[in-house]
C-alpha cells in the first residue's frame, strides 16, 4: 500500500551515505557514546602497566664519548709509514666493533674484576632486561662463541663476564660526526658510569698499543732493509770509481760531491750556453730588421717602428716640431701667408722634418748592421761547437756508460738516505705516544633510570588502552543487534516509521511530586514530548490512507515487553483528548496487560461476550473518558474465539459506535493471535523496542503485515532520547528541537 515508496527513498539515502568513505559525524557520535568505556579501558591498561613497572628493577645507563681525530700535521716533518686512523664511514663504523671486541672487553673485565661482581659475574641471574638485550644481541653472541672457540685460553668465568658486559654495552656513532658514544647499563648508577669510563679508557689504550706495536714492527723491518741498501750503495760507488780509473776520466773539479765533469764536457757545456744566447740575440735583431724592411716595402709609417719610437733624438725633434707647429698656427692667426715671420717658421718646420727623416734612415741602417754582427757571432760559435764535438765524439760511448753508472749510484744513495731518515723518524715515533682517540666526555653517574622509561611506557600503555577501548566499543556496537534510531529502522526494514516514543524516566514522569505512568502523563502533560509523539503516530495512521481513514487499529509487536500495550493505551487517551469516541480492546487473552492497567482483569470482558455469557454493555466500561473492553475470563482457544464470526460481527457493530477502535493484541512471535486479529483491523501499528528487538525478528514479523497491505507503519518504543543523538547519521534530534521550540 505504502511500504515501497519509503523503501526506495531510504535506499537512495543509504547509497548517498555509503558514498562517503568516512563519516566524521558518525565517528564523533561513536566517541561521544562510548567515551566512558574507551577511557576506562585506557586507564585500566595504564594502571596495569604501572603495576608491572613497579615489579621491574630500574636500570641506569651512563654514557662516555670518544673523539676520533687523526693527525692533521706530521710531528716529525715527514710522512709516516705507520698505519693511521682512516675516518671514512666504513672505518668509523668498524671502530664500533673494535670497542665490543673480546680482547678489549677482557681488559675491562680483568681491570674492574667483574668476575667477582654479583651482576656481571657468575652468580648473577639473568633478568628481564638481559633477556630482552639477548634478543637483540643474538648475532654478537654467535660471534662471541666463535671467538671463544678460536681462543680457548680465555677462562669460562671471564668469558661469561665479557658476554654480560657486551649485553649491557651499547656503542653508537653520534650522527655523522667522529664522536663515538659508549653507554653501559647497570642496576647501580655508579657502576654504570665506572664501566663506561673503563671501556672508553680501554679503547684509547688499545689504540696506543696498536700504534706502538706497528711502530716496533716497522722499525725492525727498516733496520733489516737498511743493511741491504748500504751494501748496494757501496758496490755502486766502487763501480763508478773503477770505471773512471780504467778510462782515465778526469774531471774539472766542478759539480756536487762525486758528480764531477771532464774538461771536454765543461767546454762543450759553455759553448752550448753561449750558442743558445747568440741564437736568441740573432733572432731578436732579425725580427727588428725584418719588421723595418716590411714597413718600408709596404710604404708604411717608419716612425712607428719600436726603435724609432724609443729614440731620444727622434723624441727631441718631435718636441721641436710640435713647438714650431704651434708657433706657425699663431702667426697664421695674426698675419698673412706672405708675412716674413710665417715664412721663417715654415722653413724651420721643413728643416726639422728633414732631420727626423735622416735620423730614421740612420736607425734603419743600425738595425741592419746589428743583425749582421749577431749572425756572424752565431756562425762563429756554431763552428767552434762543431770542432769541440768532433774532438769528444770518440769519448761518447764511454761517457754514456759512465753516466749510467753514476745514475745508478745516485739512485742508490737517494734511496739509502730516505730509508736512513725514515728509520730515525720511526724509532722516535715508537717512543712517542700520539693519541688518535681521546675521551671528550667522561661518563657521570646518572640520576634517572634509563629502563624502564615510566613516561614512555605509560604513554604507550595509554595508546594501547585507547586502541583496545576503541576496538571494544566498536565490537559492542557491532554486536548490538537492535535498532538505535528511527532512521536506522526505516533504512534497514524499508518500512515507514510513524514515530519514536520516548522513554519516561522517573524524573520526567513526576508531576507535582507524584510519579505517573505514560498514559496518565499524557493526560497531565498534553504538550509534552511524549504526548506530541503519540499525536504524530496517530496522525501518521490516518495519513496512511487519507481517502479511507482507519478506524480499527491493531497494535502488536514481535516479542513481549516491547511497550505495545502502553502505546495502545496512549493512542486511546490521545484520541480521546481530541474529542473522539474511543474504544480500546484488550485482545491479549493470555496476558491481558491493558485489563490489568485499568484494574479490570477480574471483570467480564471480550471472552465473556464471545461466549455469550454477558452482553456488550456489561462487558465494556468507561475509564478516564475511554471505553475499555477487557479480556475477560481465561480461554483455552484464543485464536478460535478471535477469529469467530461473532468477533467479526462485534467489530462491525463497534465501527458504528466509535470513531477510534484500538486492539491491543499479543506479540506475533510466540502466538498467532495477532495474525487472526489483523484480518479484522483496518491497519496495523507494529511496535519495535529501541536497542532491544533484534533486527532479524523485527524484519520477519513486520514483513508479514507489509505483505497483507495493512501495515500503517512502525512505532519505535521506549527510546532514550538522551542517547539517540549519539548514533551518527541515524541520530534523532527531534526531542532536542521539541524542547528548544517549547522553551521559547
Amino acid at each position: 500500500m505504502h511500504g515501497n515508496i519509503p523503501f526506495k527513498m531510504t535506499q537512495a539515502a543509504e547509497g548517498q551515505d555509503n558514498s562517503d568513505a568516512i563519516d566524521l559525524r558518525r565517528l564523533q557520535d561513536f566517541f561521544h557514546r562510548r567515551w566512558k568505556l574507551i577511557l576506562a579501558t585506557a586507564v585500566a591498561v595504564m594502571v596495569l602497566a604501572f603495576l608491572v613497572i613497579l615489579t621491574i628493577a630500574p636500570r641506569y645507563t651512563a654514557t662516555a664519548q670518544v673523539l676520533l681525530e687523526p693527525r692533521k700535521e706530521k710531528i716529525f716533518g715527514a710522512d709516516s709509514i705507520l698505519p693511521e686512523l682512516n675516518l671514512e664511514t666504513g672505518n668509523v663504523d668498524s671502530q664500533l666493533t673494535v670497542i665490543q671486541s673480546i680482547n678489549l672487553l677482557r681488559r675491562v673485565v680483568e681491570k674492574e674484576k667483574l668476575t667477582q661482581d654479583t651482576e656481571f659475574g657468575q652468580s648473577s641471574q639473568a633478568g628481564l632486561f638481559s633477556f630482552i638485550a639477548g634478543l637483540f644481541k643474538s648475532e654478537d653472541a654467535a660471534d662471541t662463541k666463535a671467538a671463544a672457540k678460536a681462543d680457548s685460553a680465555i677462562p669460562g668465568d671471564v668469558l661469561r663476564s665479557i658476554n654480560k658486559l657486551r649485553a649491557a654495552l651499547e656503542v653508537t656513532r653520534v650522527n655523522r660526526t667522529y664522536v663515538l658514544s659508549i653507554g653501559v647499563t647497570s642496576e647501580d648508577p655508579a657502576k654504570a658510569a665506572r664501566l663506561a669510563n673503563a671501556v672508553a679508557d680501554a679503547y684509547v689504550v688499545d689504540q696506543l698499543d696498536a700504534r706502538y706495536d706497528a711502530a716496533k714492527r716497522a722499525s725492525v723491518w727498516l733496520a733489516e732493509r737498511m743493511e741491504g741498501l748500504r751494501e748496494q750503495l757501496r758496490q755502486s760507488d766502487e763501480a763508478v770509481a773503477q770505471f773512471r780509473k780504467e778510462h782515465n776520466l778526469q774531471n774539472t773539479g766542478l759539480g756536487v760531491g762525486d758528480n764531477k765533469v771532464t774538461i771536454s764536457e765543461q767546454q762543450l757545456s759553455e759553448l752550448n750556453g753561449k750558442l743558445i744566447t747568440a741564437r736568441a740575440d740573432t733572432a731578436e735583431k732579425r725580427a727588428k730588421y725584418e719588421q723595418a724592411v716590411q714597413v718600408t716595402s709596404h710604404g708604411g709609417n717608419l716612425q712607428a717602428i719600436p726603435d724609432v719610437v724609443h729614440s731620444t733624438v727622434i723624441s727631441e725633434l718631435r718636441k721641436q716640431q710640435a713647438e714650431v707647429a704651434r708657433k706657425e698656427a699663431d702667426l697664421i692667426a695674426h698675419y698673412g701667408d706672405q708675412h716674413p715671420l710665417l715664412i721663417n717658421a715654415r722653413a724651420e718646420r721643413r728643416d726639422i722634418d728633414r732631420s727626423i727623416a735622416e735620423e730614421v734612415k740612420r736607425i734603419l741602417v743600425n738595425l741592419k748592421n746589428d743583425y749582421d754582427v749577431a749572425k756572424s757571432r752565431e756562425t762563429s760559435l756554431q763552428t767552434s761547437l762543431e770542432q769541440i764535438t768532433g774532438q769528444t765524439g770518440q769519448d761518447n760511448g764511454v761517457a754514456v756508460r759512465l753516466r749510467a753508472l753514476e745514475r745508478i749510484n745516485a739512485a742508490n744513495k737517494t734511496l739509502f738516505d730516505n730509508f736512513m731518515s725514515r728509520t730515525k723518524i720511526t724509532q722516535e715515533q715508537s717512543t712517542f705516544e700520539e693519541r688518535e682517540a681521546r675521551v671528550i666526555s667522561p661518563a657521570v653517574k646518572p640520576n634517572a633510570p634509563s629502563f624502564p622509561k615510566k613516561g614512555l611506557v605509560e604513554a604507550l600503555a595509554g595508546v594501547v588502552g585507547l586502541m583496545l577501548g576503541v576496538g571494544g566499543a566498536a565490537a559492542l556496537d557491532m554486536l548490538n543487534s537492535g535498532f538505535q534510531t528511527a532512521r536506522e529502522l526505516e533504512d534497514k526494514l524499508g518500512l515507514p516509521v510513524l514515530g519514536s516514543v520516548p522513554l519516561l524516566s522517573d524524573k520526567d514522569s513526576k508531576v507535582d511530586g507524584k510519579t505517573l505512568d505514560p498514559a496518565q502523563y499524557l493526560f497531565a502533560k498534553p504538550l509534552s514530548r511524549y504526548a506530541e509523539v503519540v499525536r504524530a503516530i496517530r496522525v501518521g495512521i490516518q495519513m496512511a490512507d487519507v481517502d479511507n481513514p482507519a478506524k480499527v487499529i491493531l497494535v502488536t509487536s514481535s516479542i513481549p515487553s516491547e511497550g505495545k500495550s502502553t502505546l495502545a493505551q496512549s493512542l486511546a487517551f490521545s484520541a480521546s483528548k481530541a474529542g473522539q469516541r474511543v474504544l480500546i480492546i484488550d485482545g491479549d487473552l493470555r496476558h491481558p496487560s491493558t485489563s490489568k492497567y485499568f484494574g479490570l482483569e477480574n471483570n467480564a470482558g471480550l471472552v465473556d461476550f464471545l461466549t455469550a455469557a454477558v452482553a456488550l454493555d456489561a462487558a465494556a466500561s468507561n475509564q478516564f473518558g475511554v471505553t475499555v473492553l477487557p479480556a475477560g475470563m481465561k480461554s483455552q482457544n484464543p485464536p478460535d474465539l478471535l477469529g469467530s464470526e461473532r468477533m467479526k460481527h462485534l467489530i462491525e457493530k463497534l465501527r458504528d459506535l466509535f470513531d477510534y477502535i484500538i486492539i491491543d493484541s499479543p506479540p506475533l512471535e510466540p502466538v498467532i493471535d495477532a495474525k487472526v486479529l489483523a484480518a479484522l483491523a483496518d491497519t496495523v501499528v507494529f511496535a519495535v523496542r529501541w536497542q532491544t528487538t533484534k533486527r532479524e525478528t523485527a524484519a520477519q514479523n513486520a514483513d508479514y503485515f507489509a505483505r497483507t497491505q495493512k501495515l500503517a507503519g512502525i512505532a519505535m518504543t521506549m527510546v532514550d532520547e538522551s542517547k539517540t543523538p549519539r548514533y551518527g547519521a541515524y541520530g534523532n534530534y527531534n526531542g532536542y528541537y521539541y524542547h528548544k521550540y517549547y522553551s521559547n
